[in-house]
């Protein structure tokens, strides 16, 4: 897109959005698997400026609002959103600028933590808060939080993709995913109660504020949750890199989430049903874009790259994740 383009795409924005006078400054700062975010500042104030990949659902996005403004009332920190001039939260851009869809939300200040170091005590702080402040859910999770893939389908998408860099890492992993995927199984879902969580609080979605406590960015995957399913999936994907567990921090961040009054509990394999079910879900549905010959090359080096990075770091082998149980729960 040119400067001019860039320079029209704002002003849009900002008329659509009301968001007031003065110097407009637009720079995209994160390509991820769901779109494209830029920091636009208008005047004295900064704002997310989010463009989805994919067509948005204005009932979801007013759902994602209600949650952040509650959150907020209660002294969360959290990118509430902005209602546009028609009173809608997500807007279609005109055909000339792209087309698709922007949202907008107010801008968190910080560094991403997955460029700056950050305590675990403060990650379990930040879970405890978010926990606490949390309306109750009425409903339980849905399949993509509960259910993962049969084996059988990775065993065919390892076999179609045997030329690609990832096939063969897919295809070394196949009894370990067989294991994790009946301990999903047998976990099923659990009887509640249920909070509304963020469900997605891996690093890179998470700031480092100035003074070293946290933030929760990327509230799309917002939702019903058990919390000690979230917490045990919090510990992995924060203290687990492949089979390396940093145990004194998965000690640290539990300490922390109770001492803050975190509901949760991990008492057992079943907690681990959240990190696995979301994880073998995105190998499976990031696999199948990687082998759709209509995936553009963006999508494509994306998608082979999530497949690649899950596979070796994000999906710790059975004993690994035992090790964090036996950790959580002590």
């Amino acid at each position: 897109m040119s400067e001019t383009a860039v320079d029209r795409l704002g002003e849009w924005v900002r008329e659509a959005y009301a968001l007031g006078a003065g110097p407009l400054h637009r720079e995209p700062v994160a390509r991820g698997a769901r779109g494209l975010v830029s920091r636009l500042a208008v005047g004295d104030a900064a704002h997310a400026l989010k463009q989805p990949d994919e067509a948005v659902d204005e009932d979801d996005v007013r759902a994602e609002a209600a949650l952040l403004d509650h959150l907020a009332a209660r002294g969360v920190e959290v990118p509430v959103h902005l209602r546009a001039t028609t009173g809608a939260y997500a807007v279609r851009l005109p055909t000339a600028l792209g087309g698709g869809t922007v949202r907008v939300a107010r801008w968190v200040e910080g560094v991403r933590a997955t460029s700056a170091p950050s305590e675990p005590a403060a990650v379990g702080a930040l879970l405890a808060a978010l926990h606490r402040a949390a309306p109750p859910a009425s409903s339980p999770p849905g399949r993509w939080w509960t259910t993962a893939p049969d084996v059988g389908v990775f065993a065919e998408l390892a076999s179609r993709a045997s030329d690609r860099p990832w096939g063969p890492v897919l295809a070394s992993r196949l009894e370990d995913l067989e294991v994790l995927a009946a301990l999903v199984a047998r976990a099923g879902t659990s009887a509640g109660p249920w909070l509304v969580g963020h469900r997605d609080l891996h690093p890179d979605n998470v700031l480092v504020a100035p003074d070293g406590s946290l933030r929760a960015l990327d509230w799309e995957d917002a939702g019903p949750v058990d919390p000690g399913r979230e917490l045990a999936k919090v510990l992995v994907q924060w203290h687990v890199d492949g089979d390396l567990v940093d145990e004194a921090a998965v000690r640290t961040t539990v300490a922390a989430y109770r001492s803050a009054g975190g509901p949760g509990q991990v008492r057992g394999h079943d907690e681990l049903a959240l990190v696995l079910c979301t994880e073998l879900n995105f190998v499976e549905r990031q696999a199948r874009a990687a082998l759709d010959p209509r995936t553009g090359d963006e999508g494509l080096a994306l998608a082979e790259a999530d497949v690649d990075l899950s596979l070796r770091s994000y999906l710790p082998r059975p004993r690994t994740l035992s090790r964090v149980v036996e950790l959580a729960s002590g």
